[in-house]
């Protein structure tokens, strides 16, 4: 009876361990608390808002990247994970399918598309991003023009394999890989770029890294810059690092949209100012009110 009560209580608390409360409690507060760009005052991020988080337009390459999505989604190949990260939360088997790989680890089409068209709107030529994963987004970063060249880090040999399969496909020359632990890499990589018009952070979700690699960036940035990050509120650990971030002595303006936030260091802006942002087709309402 003992044994069989173990079991029934281990058994509960691993289904609990799949279930993200942190992130779901954050996202009914960030419901309640976020505007939509109807009660934005700022020229900039109006703007900014209106021709991507609003642009309903679907471009040339999104229906491509969105069947691909949907292939890997049916790959049920097998391949061996070295993961130098925070991990999933649902797999630490180190033996994968790409199928696993893509449900957990893949962005959903609306981020890829919003990553799309911010390099459209600010005119990116100098990307960074930490976590190829299986190249989706690093696609969606380089595939609106080839003048932007994306330097794209990851820490798994044979998922970075997968995405250069991927990158060949859409003959994504402007795409240069990097392969190894990110405090390693990004070294590299900032050198090479030199200056950063945009920073994807999608890689190691823990606190004490994520704020690592924003400060390894900062001096690669000038005032046009954006470092995006992915899942500010992943664990609480994230959502602190978010915090810090955005009070950064450097931080001008912050945009939180849930899962992307994004930050800005234009010392133009008249004041500082934080964002909590929906899409204002889930608060209609506030067109009128």
């Amino acid at each position: 009876m003992q044994i069989q009560l173990q079991y029934y209580i281990c058994n509960k608390i691993n289904r609990l361990n799949l279930i993200n409360i942190h992130a779901i409690t954050s996202a009914l507060r960030f419901y309640l608390q976020a505007d939509t760009y109807y009660r934005v005052h700022s020229p900039f991020v109006f703007e900014l808002l209106e021709n991507t988080l609003e642009d309903n337009r679907d471009y040339y390459v999104f229906d491509k990247l969105n069947a691909l999505r949907n292939e890997l989604y049916k790959n049920k190949t097998k391949i061996q994970i070295t993961d130098l990260g925070a991990g999933s939360k649902k797999s630490n088997n180190p033996r994968r399918s790409i199928q696993s790989i893509a449900k957990t680890a893949v962005s959903p089409i609306y981020q890829i598309k919003l990553l799309f068209k911010l390099v459209k709107e600010l005119k990116v030529e100098r990307t960074i991003e930490l976590g190829t994963s299986l190249g989706i987004s690093a696609i969606s970063l380089a595939a609106y023009a080839q003048k932007n060249q994306v330097h794209t880090l990851e820490g798994s040999p044979s998922i970075l394999e997968v995405a250069k399969v991927n990158f060949d496909i859409f003959e994504a020359k402007n795409i240069h890989t990097y392969l190894g632990h990110f405090d390693q890499q990004l070294p590299y990589a900032l050198t090479n770029v030199e200056q950063v018009d945009l920073c994807y952070i999608d890689g190691n979700h823990a606190k004490a890294p994520t704020i690592k690699y924003f400060e390894m960036c900062l001096p690669h940035t000038h005032k046009d810059t954006v470092i995006i990050f992915d899942d500010i509120y992943w664990s609480n650990e994230m959502t602190e690092a978010w915090q810090i971030i955005k009070n950064h002595k450097s931080v001008k303006l912050t945009l939180d949209l849930y899962y992307f936030g994004l930050v800005f260091f234009n010392p133009d802006f008249k004041e500082i100012q934080h964002f909590k942002i929906l899409a204002s087709k889930l608060k209609p309402w506030q067109r009128y009110f």
